[in-house]
């Protein structure tokens, strides 16, 4: 929707949200000038002249109380115009909406033939079972085609659809609430409404959204119906005064917001498909592929045969091969427990059957009788592998359907025990309960799923306002929000941001704080300056602010510990580094934090005992030798420090820091030689930065080398050497 003329009319569309109306009205009428052959009504004309007859009542002085309803009205009546001008010209114009035009353009929609195809529906399906077998799975074919046919064409019907009057709000709003409408049938309408809404803001069809999540009683419909009205908001035309009291009043309820808040969070989860995707490409499918008893060929798929002579040489290989097999698919369950999208990846090259030419396809919910797979259906029917993907499959409606499509162009060429492995209840894998499914987080996910899908992967998606884009996806940004319940959850959300190192949805939510005696506030904009804003200094005085209002925070005080810390303010760090180990001295973490920030701050005396009591406890442990270390060097205890980091080099943990602190340490002691071993061999890990100089390792360290002896020119002369 990149035309001239479409950026034309949402600057008209803008500039009535600003209440420039003699603007609009001026700028309405040299575009419809411009496009004669475009269909209108005289709707234009009649706002023109009472705008005239408003100007001219001003200038004669007459004082009308009512002025200011009759501009307000006037804006809604020419914004109306101006959105069913715009939903007309992109019918002809652009392709998406062209084609959703031409497949209604010869139905008849009529609000009595909407409800009498969705009601008969009903009743012909129910009817079915009084007809004898063989003529049942004809007719039952015919019934659902015919449907098919409707709902696809309905579909196009609602997304190319000009402004609803109240009569058409409230038609939807029953046919969608009504017991006699299919639930499929109700879940399709509600996306169609969606899509309609989001690309063209209508008040009444996001009356009918918002109507349906608070009204109905099925969660499939009530969850499609919150995502619907939510993903309405990425529309930014919202000039009607009712939108902000609906959402307002939606949100009075804290179920609400809290739905909300987790409905934000699983859009960044789905955001995050991709990067889940690599991971999964890049640390998992190599052990689960390394490790499978399959060859995939171009003839088909067989089994490997085991080599005996593996128990032989390498006694015990299988199991381990297994067990990494496992460990592989129990990383990918763990991220799907948490959240993640991890199918997105392998059914994203799925989506290129035709069945996915049709826009409504996307949305449909899963369902045996769709006709455009029952040659499927039927090359499956000896296997219950579709009951198995409908009824416990972890996937989204649209995977479902692509994996039913995939099997079936296969399924001949896949060995006749691998397709008698189907008919176990394992043949899917990871399963999901019928509790769990039930369950809004889990509908909610899955349509979203399905929804990314289609911004995702769908051929004609750059001609619509996409919900998953940067500028609309974090939604609990939007200023409708503003004054409502819904700031409640925004330091939990800035949490999870911060967490997933989103700093776009940050930078979106900070803005909305603004009452400096709220301690989540303070702490909030504290990890914001501190993460991403790099300005500890700044941070650490909201993060100081934030505990005198609630001192029980430890996160707080981590992140205080934390910003002194990265200030060079050491002893301000041990100081709070110590309190967090004082609250909680059974943490490995807090007593190391504790003991580096002593060390930074020279307090070598206090770290050392609590550094030897965690050897004892970890003996092991080469984090903490490793700080044991440095804080024995800056006792001088130089033969202690030595013993410790030869345990540390030894050791398969040691770092590339590890090799310069022990060069330090044989420096210190007078082995030049040796410590030129060292330094080298820290410096083979820098090989790649070739501008990188051992001088600039000194300087960082330079007090720590002053106070062993090390100078200016034992620094310079240091680093010829190792030029040698």
């Amino acid at each position: 929707m990149d035309t001239k003329d479409i950026k034309q009319l949402d600057g008209i569309i803008k500039s009535l949200g600003e209440k420039k109306l003699g603007y609009g009205i001026h700028s309405t009428r040299s575009f419809v000038s411009a496009h004669p052959y475009m269909m209108y009504d005289d709707e234009l004309e009649n706002i023109e002249r009472d705008y005239t007859l408003m100007l001219d009542y001003m200038k004669r002085g007459f004082n009308d109380p009512q002025r200011k309803d009759i501009y307000n009205s006037l804006l809604t009546r020419l914004y109306k115009f101006v959105s069913n001008l715009r939903i007309s010209y992109m019918s002809q114009n652009i392709q998406f909406f062209s084609e959703a035009t031409r497949k209604s353009i010869n139905q008849s929609f009529s609000n009595d033939r909407i409800k009498s195809a969705l009601e008969s529906f009903v009743t012909d399906v129910a009817m079915l079972s009084l007809e004898p077998e063989p003529a049942r799975t004809e007719k039952s074919k015919e019934i659902y085609r015919t449907h098919n046919d409707f709902i696809q064409a309905l579909f196009g019907y609602i997304v190319v659809s000009r402004q609803w009057t109240d009569n058409e709000r409230d038609f939807f709003e029953g046919i969608l609430l009504s017991p006699a409408t299919d639930i499929i049938d109700a879940q399709l309408i509600t996306s169609a409404i969606t899509i309609a809404t989001m690309n063209n803001m209508d008040i009444n069809k996001f009356h009918v959204l918002i109507n349906i999540y608070t009204k109905t009683t099925d969660s499939r419909l009530r969850q499609r119906a919150l995502v619907g009205w939510v993903f309405a908001l990425s529309s930014d035309v919202k000039i009607h005064p009712q939108l902000k009291q609906l959402v307002a009043s939606v949100l009075e309820n804290p179920d609400v917001i809290n739905e909300i808040a987790d409905l934000q969070k699983q859009i960044i989860f789905c955001m995050n498909a991709e990067q889940d995707n690599d991971t999964i490409q890049r640390d998992i499918m190599p052990e689960l592929m390394k490790n499978n008893n399959l060859n995939i060929t171009r003839f088909g798929i067989t089994e490997k045969e085991d080599d005996p002579m593996n128990d032989i040489f390498d006694p015990g290989a299988s199991e381990r091969a297994m067990e990494k097999m496992e460990e592989g698919f129990q990383k990918m369950m763990n991220m799907q427990k948490a959240g993640s999208d991890i199918y997105f990846g392998g059914f994203s090259q799925m989506k290129r059957f035709p069945f996915f030419y049709h826009v409504a396809n996307w949305f449909c919910p899963f369902y045996l009788e769709h006709p455009e797979i029952s040659s499927t259906v039927d090359k499956l029917k000896d296997t219950p592998l579709l009951s198995n993907i409908l009824n416990n499959g972890p996937f989204c409606d649209s995977d479902k359907y692509s994996f039913t499509l995939a099997v079936a162009s296969v399924i001949n060429h896949i060995p006749a025990n691998m397709r008698e492995m189907f008919n176990t209840k394992e043949a899917l894998g990871q399963t999901v309960s019928d509790e769990d499914q039930k369950q809004p987080a889990y509908i909610r996910r899955m349509i979203l799923q399905d929804m990314y899908r289609f911004f995702r992967l769908f051929y004609q998606r750059s001609q619509l306002v996409n919900p998953f884009d940067r500028h609309h996806s974090i939604f609990v940004a939007d200023d409708l929000f503003d004054g409502t319940g819904l700031n409640k959850v925004f330091p939990d959300l800035c949490y999870f941001m911060l967490k997933h190192k989103n700093k776009n949805a940050l930078a979106c939510l900070l803005p909305k704080y603004n009452d400096e005696n709220d301690a989540r506030c303070m702490l909030t904009h504290g990890i914001y300056e501190l993460n991403f804003a790099h300005n500890p200094a700044s941070a650490a005085k909201y993060l100081e602010k934030a505990i005198e209002l609630q001192p029980d925070s430890r996160r707080a005080k981590s992140m205080l510990a934390r910003a002194c810390f990265e200030t060079e303010n050491y002893n301000d760090a041990a100081k709070w580094y110590g309190i967090i180990y004082n609250e909680d001295n059974s943490s490995k973490t807090n007593a190391l934090n504790y003991c580096v920030a002593l060390s930074k701050a020279e307090k070598y005396a206090e770290a050392i005992n609590l550094l030897y009591k965690l050897d004892i406890e970890y003996p092991d442990s080469i984090s903490v030798i490793r700080v044991l270390a440095w804080n024995l060097m800056g006792m001088n205890k130089l033969q202690q420090a030595e013993k410790e980091y030869k345990r540390i080099t030894k050791s398969n943990e040691a770092e590339n820091g590890d090799w310069l602190n022990a060069g330090y340490c044989q420096w210190f002691i007078g082995n030049i030689s040796e410590a030129i071993n060292m330094f080298k061999t820290f410096m083979s890990f820098q090989s790649k930065n070739q501008s990188y100089n051992l001088y600039d390792e000194f300087s960082k360290d330079r007090s720590f080398l002053l106070s062993h002896g090390i100078d200016e020119i034992d620094m310079l002369l240091m680093t010829d050497l190792m030029k040698e």
